[in-house]
């Protein structure tokens, strides 16, 4: 079948939405999806689902629903409404990879989808299958994050091979990759969400860079310090961790951190850059994101 229905309700109430889930099933739904509002003020990936009287439900169909079910729905409640729509089957995996082109990173190192070959003017490649993580290399902040790494390693070529560096959120792996082609030897990947740290490691094998080490360590439980702490997360993330950053970074390393919205930079320079005393030595804006190179004060 080239086509099935998606039924949106409107108006539901918690007790409503478990009558309609029922009563769908009964008639044929292959499935129900909730249409939650999410609140997020604090921006530290914390949302909030909203309080609300009533709802709104998607319901799939493969065959338009008869009238009768929608004769029941009525009885249920005469503030409940809804339209339906008529919508084309796509195999959505497929759809995603004809937008996801090879692309350059850095002028050296291109990012490459694994069902791609690499292309004859990539000197480097990536290759990434990025699965459920975030960090594709399309993203502003990541490649911000790229540019202080290939900067860093084209200023300190001699010193990048027995520098150590830390990416804390490391997400599919792309700039712990990254890092390796720039030179870095000792990589070290950290990340809170189990999936990240599965695909980070099936795209570490992919590209046979098995030097790379991924942890189930928390920042707050690693003991070695660092030359090099780079964290390509939101800017409430980074506030919270501020001290676990600093902490785990040599006391002349430098710290990458990306993942500032423009309309929140006064508010992460106070709370971060100033409150830890440390100096900005580069400040990259890309479209509404801030990322900041930054290195410790001298006392």
């Amino acid at each position: 079948m080239n086509s099935y229905f998606r039924v949106r309700f409107h108006n539901l109430s918690a007790t409503h939405e478990d009558i309609l889930t029922t009563l769908s099933i009964d008639h044929g739904a292959s499935g129900v999806s909730e249409a939650l509002e999410f609140t997020q003020p604090d921006l530290v990936f914390e949302p909030r689902i909203a309080k609300r009287r009533s709802h709104d439900i998607d319901v799939y169909f493969e065959q338009k629903p008869s009238l009768d079910f929608f004769d029941q729905v009525k009885n249920l409640d005469k503030n409940i409404s809804w339209n339906v729509f008529e919508e084309a089957h796509k195999d959505w995996l497929e759809e995603w990879k004809k937008g996801f082109k090879a692309f350059p990173l850095t002028p050296q190192v291109w990012v490459v989808p694994s069902w791609l070959e690499k292309p004859a003017e990539a000197l480097h490649q990536i290759k990434i299958d990025p699965g459920m993580a975030f960090g594709t290399g399309t993203h502003a902040t990541t490649q911000m994050a790229a540019h202080f790494i290939s900067k860093f390693a084209s200023k300190n070529p001699l010193q990048t091979g027995s520098s150590n560096l830390l990416d804390v959120g490391t997400g599919t792996g792309i700039l712990a990759m990254l890092a390796v082609l720039s030179g870095f030897q000792n990589v070290v990947g950290i990340d809170v969400d189990p999936e990240s740290r599965r695909v980070s490691k099936d795209n570490i094998n992919l590209n046979d860079m098995n030097q790379i080490k991924i942890t189930e360590q928390l920042i707050e439980e690693v003991r070695e310090k660092y030359d090099v702490v780079m964290a390509n997360i939101i800017d409430g993330v980074l506030i919270q961790i501020r001290d676990e950053l600093i902490r785990v970074l040599n006391a002349d390393g430098d710290l990458f951190v990306t993942g500032i919205l423009v309309e929140r930079e006064s508010h992460f320079f106070e709370n971060f850059i100033e409150k830890l005393n440390l100096k900005v030595v580069r400040r990259l804006e890309s479209d509404e994101w801030i990322g900041f190179w930054l290195k410790r004060n001298p006392s």
